[in-house]
């Protein structure tokens, strides 16, 4: 489990207000044309201003004793509680719609909790369903061509967002009388609000990664299927995923807990944030060219053209943006029955043919390097330390290091670097602030963090680790001179 809060720096305990209007730069990267995914945009009209603040909810206090592990989770096998929701986001004064099967006919409910800070507690439960009669749900369909998987459940119970609900990351908690559980993540967006950093959630990659059912039979993700004998490889993986089922085991998306551990870690650090998911940016639900910032905080391998035009023209448009991961929209996907189904075939691009719609954006001829300013190079064989680099840069003020000092196990699961003959973004600023050795099957390769500053003004950051919220939020390995150049960061991208 990832602790609330990872070290004390912190801004001051300032507010950063004064956000940016709605902008239509047009993007400097070149489009292949007449992309399916181009989605006009369809921005909510949201509640009027004067909802309450982040800072102000955080000030609330926690719920005690709050945990995600250490529940007694239910199995994908036997079905004992699973569920899911009708949207990966929804905004105040909406109902959001949960979907529900239980092994046998017995009671189940749903307790919600906000995720934040509050004063190290890490959530708040704002909160929960009566009793509910529960039933075995219909099993997963299977498409035939595309081996997505997908449920057609009746909606259980329906939970209205009140209006004094603020912006952010939900965990519902389903317990079934027989002790069994299981969490489903939803985000609520306040579009009315472009005061601080819109947060981005990485919900197309937590779909990608979904293998549920793990029944042996039927469940499949992006990366892998079921053959003979519930024996799971890549030949048989889909082509497409649903948000129409649940999560694997305990309902947590893979790699979710460092997006919970930044929620919670950055909450305490006084600007104002504002979430929203893949799938708002793809339909035009938010508007990334209205806030100071766009945070990503986790693993955001999975992009739609809509989702990264409208980050482009953010960005051209003065927007600052701070990927905390890495890996960052490395796969092209497209998307069908609305925003449900993640499309992504992962075909290699045929010679003389066509670029397929849905494969790396690099062989698209739009590099990740081109929009963030480095891009994937490998996984990580283990840990490794960052190793400061431009120590005397202003991202590393207040934290004493100096360059080559380590920082340990930052360099983690999969790693980016600026490379050589690829383009980056147009700027005016570039520095590296860290360039750390690694090993990767017995030879090394280079990781490396980066600090651009586009001609438009805009901050863009990149952190080239997944291991870097990690560091940031869990107090096993936490840091504090990571937590102050990450709080500096912040700093200056809301001040700016």
């Amino acid at each position: 489990m990832l602790g609330a809060v990872g070290a004390a720096a912190v801004l001051g305990g300032a507010t950063y207000g004064g956000g940016r209007p709605s902008r239509a730069a047009p993007s400097a990267d070149p489009w292949y044309p007449g992309d399916p995914t181009d989605v006009p945009p369809t921005a909510d009209r949201g509640p009027a201003p004067g909802r309450p603040t982040v800072a102000a909810e955080n000030t609330r206090p926690g719920t005690t004793g709050f945990r995600l592990t250490g529940h007694r989770f239910g199995t994908d096998r036997a079905g004992e509680i699973a569920g899911y929701a009708h949207a990966t986001s929804v905004a105040p004064g909406q109902e959001l719609e949960f979907r529900v099967s239980v092994a046998a006919a017995r009671r189940w409910r749903v307790t919600v909790h906000r995720i934040g800070h509050y004063g190290g507690a890490g959530a708040r439960t704002v909160t929960a369903s009566p009793w509910l009669p529960g039933t075995r749900q219909p099993a997963p369909q299977v498409d035939p061509d595309t081996g997505a998987v997908s449920c057609a459940w009746s909606t259980g119970w329906r939970l209205r967002v009140l209006p004094d609900w603020p912006s952010g990351l939900y965990l519902a908690l389903l317990s079934s009388d027989s002790d069994h559980h299981r969490w489903i993540p939803f985000v609520v967006r306040d579009p009315a609000r472009t005061d601080g950093a819109l947060v981005v959630l990485p919900t197309s990659t937590w779909q990608a990664y979904n293998g549920w059912p793990l029944d042996g039979r039927t469940g499949a993700s992006l990366y892998y299927g079921y053959a003979g004998g519930g024996h799971r490889d890549a030949d048989h993986r889909a082509r497409a995923v649903s948000h129409d089922r649940p999560y694997s085991d305990s309902g947590l998306p893979q790699l979710a807990e460092h997006d919970i551990g930044f929620v919670q870690w950055a909450e305490g650090q006084g600007p104002e944030f504002t979430y929203a998911t893949s799938e708002d940016l793809h339909t035009g639900r938010v508007d990334p060219g209205r806030y100071r910032a766009v945070v990503f905080p986790g693993h955001d391998e999975y992009w739609s053209a809509s989702m990264r035009r409208a980050v482009v023209a953010a960005r051209n448009g003065g927007t600052s943006l701070v990927f905390l991961g890495a890996n960052n929209c490395y796969w092209r996907i497209d998307y069908g029955h609305g925003d449900r189904l993640v499309r992504c075939a992962k075909s290699a691009v045929p010679k003389g043919g066509p670029v397929p719609p849905t494969t790396r954006w690099r062989a698209t001829g739009n590099p990740e390097q081109q929009f963030i300013g480095v891009q994937y190079v490998s996984v990580v064989d283990g840990h490794a330390p960052l190793v400061v680099r431009g120590s005397d840069h202003w991202f590393w003020a207040g934290t004493g290091v100096r360059d080559g000092e380590l920082i340990p196990e930052v360099v983690w699961g999969e790693a980016d670097q600026r490379m050589p003959g690829v383009a980056g973004p147009a700027t005016v600023e570039r520095t590296l602030l860290a360039d750390s050795p690694f090993s990767r099957e017995g030879g090394t390769i280079r990781q490396q963090s980066s600090l651009c500053r586009a001609t438009s003004g805009a901050w863009v950051f990149a952190a080239g680790s997944l291991g870097w919220t990690r560091v940031l939020a869990d107090p096993e390995v936490a840091d504090p001179r990571l937590a102050r150049a990450t709080a500096n960061l912040l700093h200056r991208v809301l001040a700016d």
